[in-house]
């Protein structure tokens, strides 16, 4: 639960290109709004969703930033990233995205809804802290479970 002294909640999204759609905020209102607005399109540019979540959880980025609330990024994605180029290149800038995030002292958990075997292998290895910091999900309705289940989500 969003508060003033303690969670904030932000969100980027990653099609084509990456958009910060919601500064972190604790406006519970404007969370559920940016989240009821997203729109799949079939694309997958998870580097570019990743370099703005850490742009945005950075200790420079003043009007969001709480230093002493710990950085904790939660990726959900239903596919392995497809873009800015071929899907290969892809998965390596998004893997790399993600090793500049933990350098900058972020938490990385993921959430797969629905993925192949090997979009599991890639995410859990390569994007998430370490498997402890991945989980898989059937489909959307079973989100909400796993989200309440982190401990980065509970108060």
């Amino acid at each position: 639960t969003p508060s003033s002294a303690g969670v904030h909640i932000g969100q980027t999204s990653f099609a084509t290109t990456g958009t910060l759609d919601l500064h972190l905020t604790d406006d519970e209102t404007a969370i559920h709004a940016a989240i009821n607005a997203l729109v799949s399109t079939g694309l997958t540019n998870l580097k570019e969703g990743i370099e703005l979540a850490t742009g945005e959880l950075d200790d420079i980025h003043v009007p969001h930033e709480r230093p002493a609330t710990p950085d904790v990024m939660v990726i959900i994605t239903d596919g392995a990233p497809n873009q800015p180029t071929n899907s290969a290149t892809a998965q390596a800038l998004a893997a790399a995205a993600a090793d500049s995030a933990r350098l900058a002292g972020v938490e990385i958990f993921v959430v797969g809804v629905g993925v192949t075997g090997s979009t599991e292998t890639y995410l859990k290895t390569d994007i998430a802290d370490d498997a402890l910091h991945y989980f898989s999900v059937v489909d959307f309705d079973d989100l909400e479970a796993i989200l309440k289940g982190l401990p980065v989500c509970s108060d």
